[in-house]
């Protein structure tokens, strides 16, 4: 029968296939999502490492006699989420139920309209080859009774035809090639994923790949995927952010990790420290820029501080004609930025520092930003900038507001303390993120 992998929604399955690794579809996976019969799989695993000819041992050989169609042999190995976890990721991809189910319908109606077709019309037939009756159905009910068919009949170990009406069959049948064409399983995961219930569960199961040595149980199998296909479509490879400064880049990443877990393996931020390249506003825009001219196919964010100096780059960028698949956000507004203590040449004072002073630091709540006195650190004004005929603001004491950082990151990862309101601007630049990497609606 070969060697099967499944893709099951609940109890269903939903997608298969045989004899091939599917690394496309483990691109909806991280390794966190990993899950195993721990004693079968180390047994697998035992076997497959004896070398060709070599006997297995007895306690082993029951296992060589490998049965795909045993019910107790799937699910001991693969990968295991959400569905709005996996939507989430499939869009982060450039896959969205919308688009997916929209341009079904556009290629069905392209097709009736090049044969000289209504398109409302689904000729229904009892039988391949019988001639059809007229059914009154747009494009996009055919499509959206054919998905749905397609989950209706899929029960544990595959698809029951039996269990559809004659319309629903032949709405199936439309839908015919997506489920042949194996190039892109992404775009037909996500239309059948659409009006699906978030919490239900989406199921690699990879047992049968496993006992015939496709893979071994400790290699980061949804990391691979992601590396293997990366080279050959932006909407594979991770999304690039590109960060004002070092700290930016390593704070910002830790707190996507905790404020959204699932998503947050999309994103890649540029390794300031790694690469000792160097960091500011004028950075962000050269490097924008430069990825740009050397056609980097992934898609690339920049992310500016809210200050006068970042307002000031992103103008300069909004003047550069940038790629469709690059974007450019500012930190996002803060309430409690609006009236914030400051010093300068006239002395102590509170002002509006957005947009004009709020860097990475003022994004983890206000506590953080409480100096040893228990008051917040002010904003020192310093540097005059020209084109934006605005002043340049700084922490004053902006070490010590960074060990705070570094501490409330500390506690969050290692469980201490629950993620309370003051991670809610993190959340906010989140949201940011996701947005600017989806594609826009076609």
């Amino acid at each position: 029968m070969g060697d099967r992998w499944r893709l099951l929604l609940g109890e269903r399955q939903i997608l298969w296939g045989k004899n091939e690794f599917p690394s496309r579809l483990m691109t909806i996976f991280q390794e966190e999502d990993k899950r195993m019969d721990a004693d079968w799989v180390e047994r697998v695993d035992r076997l497959n490492s004896i070398p060709e000819g070599q006997g297995a041992p007895s306690e082993l050989e029951a296992l060589t006699a490998w049965d795909d169609g045993d019910e107790y042999s799937i699910e001991r190995f693969g990968y295991r989420t959400t569905v709005g976890t996996v939507l989430a990721r499939l869009r982060l991809m450039g896959f969205t139920p919308e688009a997916s189910r929209q341009s079904m319908a556009e290629i069905r109606r392209s097709e009736l309209k090049r044969d000289g077709q209504p398109e409302d019309v689904l000729l229904v037939s009892p039988a391949r080859g019988v001639r059809g009756t007229p059914h009154q159905m747009s494009c996009e009910q055919v499509i959206d009774a054919g998905l749905a068919a397609h989950i209706k009949a899929c029960g544990r170990y595959g698809l029951d035809a039996e269990l559809l009406d004659i319309v629903e069959m032949n709405c199936l049948d439309e839908l015919e090639f997506y489920f042949e064409d194996d190039d892109e399983p992404r775009f037909l995961l996500a239309a059948l994923l659409h009006g699906q219930d978030l919490q239900s569960t989406v199921t690699m199961d990879l047992s049968d790949l496993l006992a015939a040595d496709y893979c071994s149980s400790d290699e980061e199998l949804s990391a691979q995927a992601l590396r293997e296909l990366s080279f050959m479509t932006a909407s594979t490879g991770p999304v690039i952010v590109i960060t004002e400064g070092k700290f930016d880049a390593q704070v910002i990443p830790r707190a996507l990790r905790l404020v959204r877990p699932e998503i947050a393996g999309y994103f890649k931020f540029w390794d300031l420290e790694t690469t000792k390249a160097a960091g500011g506003t004028d950075q962000v825009v050269k490097n924008m820029r430069s990825f740009a001219a050397a056609g980097v196919m992934n898609r690339v964010i920049g992310i500016l501080d809210n200050d006068t100096a970042g307002r000031h780059a992103e103008k300069q960028l909004a003047s550069t004609s940038l790629p469709d698949h690059y974007a450019v956000c500012r930190l996002p507004d803060l309430d409690y930025a609006q009236s914030y203590p400051t010093l300068g040449p006239s002395g102590a004072s509170s002002d509006d520092v957005t947009g004009r002073a709020c860097s990475v630091e003022f994004y983890f709540g206000q506590d953080c930003l409480h100096g040893p006195d228990g008051k917040p650190v002010p904003v020192r004004w310093k540097s005059h900038i020209g084109p934006m005929n605005d002043y340049q603001g700084e922490l004053a004491n902006k070490p010590y507001v960074q060990e705070r950082i570094k501490e409330m990151l500390r506690e969050a990862e290692e469980g201490e303390k629950p993620l309370g309101s003051e991670w809610d601007p993190m959340r906010r630049l989140a949201e940011t993120l996701i947005s600017l990497a989806e594609p826009e609606p076609q």
